[in-house]
């Protein structure tokens, strides 16, 4: 009976670990083959670092969070368990919903120690589902934009850059494709991010982060292709969506422009240190049935962490 109690549990998780919090070591119990893409140390840190690499770019900040020792600690001081839903590249190379889970190892919900269980769930049906439901919803929202427009668009604004929100990103994202699909023109997605944050809000100060985070929006505004909608996808991370014609030259006029900008403000401000950025984009055409950018994001961001080994002087070292 404990055997078939044991192989119900594992047919529930597509990984499961049992993890030291104080030492950081950490074995793997479970581990089903769709995820064996994912390289296990003995280190939670590196397993946790290799499957950051694997995350879809909108997910990464939110999981750095999650996985911090001293946030999921204090959570399962208050409950039996905690968890994050995000897209896990798997071994076909496509990304899938996934939930992951913190919870004690022991018998008790609130024990005293350090082991945790860390498992990771299958949800992609379940989360498609959701997606189909939440388009249709943002349909309806477009249908009522004349009335709420104003309201609607604050709402839709982060504070820091006045550049769009996750809101905001799912709003016009279905307005984006709609565009390509009635002009024929090609879907533009550029994946931006600041070099350095790390290094600045330790160094510095978190208000030189923001300025740094500031500037870098602001030229990204005054350099991007007419008509993009620009997204602050987390941090120091930003997501550019227009339709071009496939053969406009905007896109590497918009990276010359942006770098020209962003030098002249270092020169410009006296600053002991200097704000830069890494960017990537692809320009290609709507696919048949295409409901959101998530295929072109992935792709713009693989350039941007190109651009980002060879600029980000932190990163490199």
């Amino acid at each position: 009976m404990e055997a078939l109690v044991e192989n119900a549990i594992k047919s529930l998780y597509q990984m499961i670990v049992l993890l030291n919090d104080e030492t950081g070591l950490f074995r793997v119990l479970d581990w089903n083959p769709e995820l064996m893409n994912l390289p296990v140390t003995d280190s939670f840190d590196e397993f946790c670092g290799n499957l950051y690499i694997n995350l879809h770019p909108e997910e990464r900040e939110g999981f750095v969070r999650f996985t911090d020792a001293g946030h999921f600690s204090q959570e399962l001081k208050r409950r039996v368990f905690t968890s994050y839903e995000c897209r896990i590249r798997q071994n076909d190379g496509h990304y899938y919903w996934s939930e992951i889970f913190f919870c004690h190892a022991t018998r008790e919900d609130c024990p005293e120690g350090h082991e945790y269980l860390f498992l990771i769930q299958d949800i992609h049906e379940r989360k498609v589902k959701e997606r189909q439901a939440e388009a249709e919803q943002r349909g309806f929202l477009l249908e009522l934009q004349d009335k709420y427009a104003d309201l609607f668009e604050e709402n839709m604004r982060d504070e820091l850059t006045g550049c769009y929100n996750r809101k905001g990103m799912r709003y016009y994202t279905d307005i984006v494709l709609e565009e390509a699909r009635k002009t024929g023109n090609h879907l533009f997605v550029c994946v931006a991010d600041l070099n350095g944050l790390k290094h600045l809000n330790d160094t510095y100060g978190h208000q030189a982060g923001d300025e740094a985070i500031a500037v870098v929006s602001g030229k990204l505004l005054s350099s991007a292709p007419k008509g993009s909608r620009i997204v602050r996808t987390g941090g120091d991370e930003f997501l550019l969506m227009a339709t071009l014609p496939a053969d406009s030259t905007e896109p590497e006029e918009m990276g010359q422009k942006l770098d020209e900008e962003l030098e002249t403000y270092n020169k410009e401000h006296a600053n002991p240190y200097t704000i830069g950025a890494s960017y990537g984009w692809v320009l290609l055409p709507a696919k048949e049935g295409m409901v959101d950018l998530d295929e072109y994001v992935v792709l713009a961001d693989m350039r941007m962490y190109d651009m980002k080994n060879e600029r980000d002087a932190y990163r490199r070292s």
